[in-house]
């Protein structure tokens, strides 16, 4: 009897054990390949840029329940470390949930601007990059890169400069980065305006552009679409939201450049799944 009970506890330890490596497996397998997603937090922005253990986390709306629910299932769940989160600016549908990463998940570095708006989630985030032991607080402009691997690598091309400060409209203090995997570049531009969007460093070989602002009509012109020529679209927005978003002269401009429409109401969490330098697109 004592031999057999003995038994039943290594087997139940052994099974446990195939169980977890299992998991973990299948998890490492999962997350090889770089992924991109523009996670469904409602009205706001939030971009997880991963490649098995590394992460770019581009702004977090404004709720931290729900980009933590969207972080869990987007990277490995023994994975507490995030590499780089970024604040676009300011404006809480895009930096008030990270409050949540910062309490939940070790940041290295954590990347923002010097942007006029001062809110008390803002100065938080702000307080926590520069007191926690272990955090790069990074003023970002243009020239500042990621590298992820051999082939893949994230560019800030705006702000043009590191003091933002005086800047009017605080969208026009967003940062503005491109991701390259491969000949695939996806463009991240925040919430700027019209205005600015023409002055930047872009060119017609945009494979996915985030459009700017949720779909804002202060964004994401005919212009600029001509000018970029982006595969898809990805619309970051939330159902039914009272800003009437995105708004009917942006879908014009995106479907009069033959791009697809993809939005985070209606498709849910996008996400580009990218292996031997090309992507297709999943919605989870």
């Amino acid at each position: 009897m004592k031999y057999r009970k003995i038994i039943y506890i290594v087997v139940s330890v052994c099974i446990v054990f195939a169980i977890v490596c299992g998991v973990v497996l299948y998890q490492m397998s999962h997350f090889a390949e770089t992924r991109v997603a523009f996670l469904d937090v409602g009205q706001g922005d939030a971009i997880l840029i991963s490649r098995g253990s590394q992460q770019i986390l581009i702004d977090g709306g404004r709720d931290s329940t729900i980009l933590l629910e969207q972080l869990g299932r987007q990277m490995p769940f023994w994975d507490r470390n995030i590499d780089i989160v970024i604040a676009t600016h300011p404006d809480s549908d895009h930096i008030d949930g990270l409050i949540g990463v910062f309490k939940n998940y070790s940041v290295d570095q954590f990347w923002h601007t010097n942007a006029p708006k001062d809110t008390s989630i803002y100065r938080t985030l702000r307080d926590q990059a520069k007191n926690e032991i272990g955090i790069e607080d990074v003023i970002a402009y243009s020239g500042l890169s990621a590298v992820i691997d051999s082939n893949t690598k994230l560019d800030v091309v705006y702000p043009f400069t590191s003091d933002v400060s005086d800047t009017g409209d605080i969208n026009d203090a967003s940062i503005v980065t491109l991701l390259h995997i491969g000949d695939e570049i996806f463009y991240f531009g925040g919430d700027l305006t019209s205005d600015i969007e023409g002055k930047l460093p872009v060119s017609d070989d945009i494979t996915v552009l985030k459009a700017s602002h949720h779909g804002s009509k202060s964004s994401t012109d005919n212009t600029f679409l001509q000018k970029t020529l982006p595969r898809d679209v990805v619309i970051s927005v939330g159902e039914n939201n009272r800003y009437g978003h995105p708004h009917k002269e942006v879908i014009e401009n995106i479907l009069s450049v033959d791009a697809q429409i993809f939005r985070t109401d209606k498709n849910g969490t996008i996400v580009y799944k990218c292996a031997e330098e090309k992507c297709r697109v999943d919605f989870e």
